[in-house]
């Protein structure tokens, strides 16, 4: 046996010999694909039966199977643009929606399907995914980073730099998607503001009290 279980195999290699019992010839078994050895049922001595002997997975493209819910199923369109990140932490990649099945799972959700590529391996099949599908797409005048946004007093605001200060600006907030908030109101567009660590600037304008109300 020349290949064992896990191990990356090309087109064209040689995975076992094997003994015909009639003619006693001896033919090599080769890969067909590239891909990974997942499942090796045949062993040394033994006799085939006919059965398969190996199994190859071509790992370089993956399918994401998410489960769409009834209260979501109206909104997920093929060709919607979707975000997934392993479920144990990681970057996320983008991908699209090729497929939605058109029978309900034993759970009420509809399968739908993404292809991402894996030619790197960093998506092993079985990992576990959490994903984020586009639903709607919206043109704003003006958006700002909610990792930007505090509470202040009764208001959600931002913290706005004029020269070398901050100071506050007390937003009208509309939609909220991601990580962007619409404003309604309440800042200028192309005004600089703070986006992270904002909580650590406003705990210090509170215990100095230095702030502008605007």
């Amino acid at each position: 046996m020349d290949v064992f279980l896990g191990e990356v195999v090309t087109e064209g290699q040689t995975l076992a010999t094997v003994e015909s019992n009639e003619s006693l010839n001896v033919y090599s078994i080769t890969a067909p694909i590239d891909g990974v050895l997942t499942e090796r049922v045949a062993h040394a001595g033994e006799q085939t039966g006919g059965r398969p002997l190996f199994t190859i997975i071509d790992t370089s493209s993956v399918w994401v199977k998410l489960a769409v819910f009834p209260g979501d199923r109206a909104r997920v369109r093929l060709g919607a643009n979707v975000s997934i990140a392993p479920a144990t932490g990681g970057a996320a990649v983008m991908g699209t929606i090729s497929y939605i099945n058109v029978m309900i799972d034993a759970n009420q959700a509809v399968a739908a399907r993404v292809e991402l590529d894996n030619t790197d391996g960093a998506w092993p099949p079985g990992t576990y995914v959490t994903a984020e599908i586009q639903v709607g797409e919206y043109e704003v005048p003006l958006a700002v980073r909610r990792s930007g946004l505090q509470s202040f007093r009764d208001f959600t605001v931002v913290y706005a730099q004029i020269g070398d200060e901050y100071e506050v600006r007390m937003l009208d907030l509309g939609r909220q998607a991601g990580d962007w908030a619409e404003v309604l109101g309440g800042l200028d567009p192309g005004t600089r503001y703070v986006t992270e660590n904002s909580y650590v600037l406003k705990a210090d304008i509170e215990k100095t009290g230095a702030v502008h109300d605007h």
